[in-house]
């Protein structure tokens, strides 16, 4: 098609739409049943059609390089001109699969498949693909596109064709490829392994995986030992839900991670490194004086409660930058407890000081804090896995350097309203009267 006969379609796609979103404002629900069906089904048509051109007009942008000209990405052109992340992130796989599926196309245009059900066969076609290493285009690809639009005009859920999928792709694993030779199972084949995520519109992270089955046993048993429930200092039993103890367990894991490889070559050191950028003016007779919210390299604003938690073990960059971004001042990187004093308060704490958990899992906490004149030794650090350590940073725990030179947690006042000293983890055998004594 030439391309002034395209840009004419699309001048009269855009009055069409006009007019459309002119007459749905006007428009009046009937009180007549027949009438307010007929209303449903052509608002349904419309919808699913507006579907099918977001689609194509998103594969025509991302193919000719659009958004590229204008100096940002085709998810976040979408996003500026009001789809929600996840509508974005449909309208460019939906995009990119018409063109190898045409069938599927067909129906977008047609408007007989809503963008969430042609995205539930897009996504079951690349499942397929990839499981069976047959190209888009090919016999397999095109049965199983046959099938799984029956499966979405019949009125499965897309959870249910996504099933479907599976399945197809399970009959059709092959035993031998042509170029690579045998091919492992499916349960077993590190090739297919996936990991991705996104950032939520609250600044979470939110993620899936993909993993074969040795990797996903490895993640099972870290995860399930490090979740198992674990009551507070003074007895109680854990509150958390067994979503929030696996959630616990796999941050507490990817830390350890982190502090096994160490820049220095010792076991136990802090390797993270977070780029912390604060929006800042600088006078002359005042210095450097924060003008609005820390921002992470990855993740966006963050509080400073979260930067003093990150702080503790992981290597902070501070870069103060002015109403233009440019950079005002670089501070040196956090002091932190590695090497030998990590290895003494180990020796001294062996375990996390509220709860038990293993050395290997916990960061060094600064009593009192580096930011306020806190200095980097024994007498001032103490082992606190993940979860005590949220606990003391945001939920009013507090720890205290007694005069045995051991830490002795106060619990915060929701959990004793009388805050006595407990001793540390390690020493919950001795009595506070045999030490008076």
């Amino acid at each position: 098609m030439r391309a002034d006969s395209v840009a004419h379609m699309f001048e009269k796609v855009v009055e069409a739409a006009d007019r459309l979103a002119d007459a749905v404002r006007e428009c009046e629900p009937p009180a007549d049943d027949d009438a307010l069906l007929a209303g449903l089904w052509a608002a349904v048509a419309a919808r699913n059609a507006a579907d099918g051109l977001l689609a194509r007009v998103t594969g025509e942008i991302e193919c000719n390089g659009s958004a590229k000209r204008l100096g940002m990405s085709v998810r976040e052109l979408l996003r500026r001109n009001g789809c929600v992340p996840v509508v974005a992130s449909r309208a460019i796989r939906l995009g990119r699969a018409i063109a190898h599926l045409p069938v599927l196309a067909r129906h977008l245009r047609d408007g007989s498949l809503s963008g969430e059900y042609a995205d539930a066969v897009a996504r079951g076609v690349r499942h397929v693909c990839t499981r069976t290493r047959s190209p888009l285009g090919s016999e397999l690809a095109i049965e199983t596109e046959a099938v799984l639009i029956g499966h979405a005009l019949a009125g499965r859920s897309p959870v249910e064709i996504g099933d479907r999928a599976r399945a197809i792709a399970l009959e059709n694993q092959p035993d031998v490829d042509e170029v690579d030779g045998p091919v492992p199972p499916v349960a077993e084949d590190t090739t297919l392994n996936e990991v991705s995520w996104a950032q939520r519109d609250d600044g979470r992270l939110a993620g899936s995986f993909d993993l074969d089955v040795i990797a996903g046993e490895r993640l099972i048993s870290c995860v399930d030992t490090a979740s198992r429930p674990r009551p507070l200092p003074d007895g109680t039993p854990d509150p958390r839900s067994a979503n929030q103890r696996r959630a616990d367990a796999f941050v507490q894991v990817v830390e350890a991670a982190s502090r096994a490889l160490g820049v220095d070559g010792l076991v136990g050191s802090a390797k993270t490194e977070i780029l912390l950028t604060v929006p800042a003016t600088q006078d002359e007779c005042c210095g450097i004086a924060p003008a609005g919210p820390a921002h992470l390299q990855w993740m966006g604003s963050v509080s400073d409660e979260a930067v003093s938690l990150l702080s503790c073990d992981a290597s902070v960059t501070r870069i103060a930058v002015d109403v233009d971004a440019a950079p005002i001042d670089i501070s040196p990187a956090a002091r932190l407890f590695t090497g030998r004093t990590r290895k003494a308060i180990v020796a001294r704490d062996q375990s996390c000081v509220m709860c038990g958990n293993p050395a290997s899992w916990t960061d060094v906490h600064h009593i009192l804090p580096f930011s306020q004149g806190g200095a980097t030794t024994c007498d001032n650090g103490c082992l606190l896995c993940r979860t005590c350590h949220v606990a003391v940073h945001q939920h009013g725990w507090e720890i205290v350097m007694g005069p045995d030179r051991h830490p002795w947690i106060r619990p915060s006042a929701t959990v004793d309203p009388h805050r006595e000293l407990q001793p540390a983890y390690n020493r919950r055998a001795l009595r506070l009267d045999a030490l008076a004594a």
